[in-house]
């Protein structure tokens, strides 16, 4: 691989220990993959920092990293905790004083790293990739969103590798970040299925993910909010291994027509029989709603306490969580504090994914299609799939 004299001197270690080891892995993997050089970044994105994921190893070597000085050099972010932060969680997210320490602790290890106190899944909602920037992201939604959305270039990385980036302030060039690997490799047409709500649009990237894997689909349906881009990204990235796709009418990208390329159709009876297929549970089985993954903005909590409102709604029979950016707790503070009256509870900086939430529920109720791939297969939980505003009227008092 080509190295730049600054490279090298990083490799080299003639910037710091840790500087040294983080060039070292970026330099390897690129390596691994056929990179012919490295390319500068603006934004890195951690993920896999849950103390539930990393367990003391990964503790460990982020206290190396920043024993030895690792800074970062660019805008850095990182992903969700394994606990909900700033704000109570309900009764099933309260966790061990052992494991709060830990958590807390990688946090704190990040923000001496100069990491900003994101907590979050979406940093495009800090920070907008512009057109063609290199990033170097490690949350497979928010890949997938600043190829799509934003025209940005990231490949899906490995939380260390995203970490490792953010001290160099480099990735290897290869893979999404090269114009040639951009292209759509096949089209996809929803057909007589108008997506109203973002669990209708997370079908679809759910069906991408099963069905065309490893593709770049070009896809041609009446999606209404970008928001509903946002869940069917979440879900294809989930479901299969998509890290991008152009989307007609919110992809920079696209363009048409392209000739050639193979057509897949599905239309309103493949979706119902794909939701079918991926609910385990009914509604009335689910212990709680929950919904944020990707996370909601601020704004979202205020919609809902306005719905209710608007409702006359006393309070719900059953339990409703909705996961936020942990920097955005203190927007909501007030208003968490009347919606818990009303059974609604916020999770800033968490993600019931990457939660102990195994043995603690059977049966959820969501509206993410990300989260209703993972929960099984992470938490032994089963899934009914609803929008959030069906739920809240299903089981309102």
């Amino acid at each position: 691989m080509y190295l730049s004299k600054e490279e090298e001197r990083i490799l080299n270690g003639e910037e710091g220990e840790a500087r040294r080891l983080a060039m070292k892995l970026v330099v390897r993997v690129g390596e691994a993959l056929g990179a012919e050089r490295l390319v500068k970044i603006s934004h890195a994105h951690a993920s896999g920092i849950s103390y539930d994921n990393i367990g003391d190893a990964g503790l460990e070597f982020l206290e190396t990293m920043a024993r030895n000085g690792g800074k970062a050099k660019v805008f850095a972010t990182f992903n969700p905790v394994g606990m909900c932060m700033e704000l109570e969680p309900p009764l099933k997210l309260r966790e061990e004083p052992d494991f709060v320490r830990k958590q807390l602790r990688i946090v704190k290890l990040l923000e001496l790293m100069g990491f900003i106190r994101s907590i979050t899944c979406i940093p495009y909602r800090i920070r907008s990739p512009r057109l063609g920037e290199h990033l170097a992201w490690g949350e497979s939604s928010a890949v997938a969103v600043a190829n799509t959305l934003y025209g940005a270039r990231t490949n899906r990385e490995g939380g260390p590798l995203a970490l490792a980036a953010a001290l160099v302030g480099r990735t290897y060039y290869w893979g999404l970040h090269l114009d040639e690997n951009r292209h759509p490799t096949i089209k996809l047409v929803v057909r007589n299925a108008k997506v109203s709500d973002e669990l209708r649009a997370g079908l679809i990237g759910y069906y991408m993910g099963l069905e065309l894997s490893d593709h770049i689909p070009l896809v041609e349906a009446k999606l209404a909010k970008e928001r509903h881009v946002i869940s069917m990204c979440a879900a294809a990235a989930a479901s299969g291994n998509i890290a991008m796709c152009l989307v007609k009418d919110f992809s920079p990208e696209y363009r048409e027509p392209v000739n050639g390329l193979e057509r897949v159709e599905i239309d309103e009876k493949e979706l119902v029989t794909l939701r079918e297929s991926i609910e385990t549970a009914s509604l009335d089985e689910a212990e709680l709603f929950f919904t944020g993954c990707p996370h909601h903005d601020a704004s979202f909590v205020t919609k809902v306490a306005d719905y209710i409102v608007s409702k006359n709604i006393g309070r719900l029979k059953k339990e409703m969580w909705i996961a936020i950016p942990g920097y955005q707790a203190s927007k909501v503070r007030d208003i968490a504090r009347k919606l818990r009256e009303k059974n609604i509870y916020i999770l800033p900086g968490t993600c019931i994914v990457v939660s102990r939430l195994r043995g603690r529920a059977k049966a959820i109720a969501t509206d993410s299609l990300k989260t209703a791939f993972y929960m099984p297969r992470r938490h032994g939980i089963r899934v009914a799939l609803s929008t959030a505003w069906q739920y809240i009227d299903k089981f309102s008092e």
